[in-house]
């Protein structure tokens, strides 16, 4: 992450760990959201992950 926050996080407030580097020796948290099929819909429509919107990602939720 670069430090920006996605489009769908937009006037929320994330924790400060938000935006840490991951340690990839912790299994990582479940994001509750299907990544896969919200990644080819985000191809499909010629987006990136980080420019879709909150009802574009609940559409994704698990």
């Amino acid at each position: 992450m670069n430090g920006t926050k996605p489009k769908f996080l937009e006037h929320v407030k994330v924790p400060a760990s938000y935006y840490e580097k991951p340690n990839p020796y912790v299994n990582a948290p479940s994001c509750h959201v299907n990544l896969l099929e919200m990644s080819r819909y985000a191809k499909r429509n010629g987006k990136k992950l980080v420019e879709l919107t909150r009802e574009e990602v609940k559409q994704f939720s698990i």
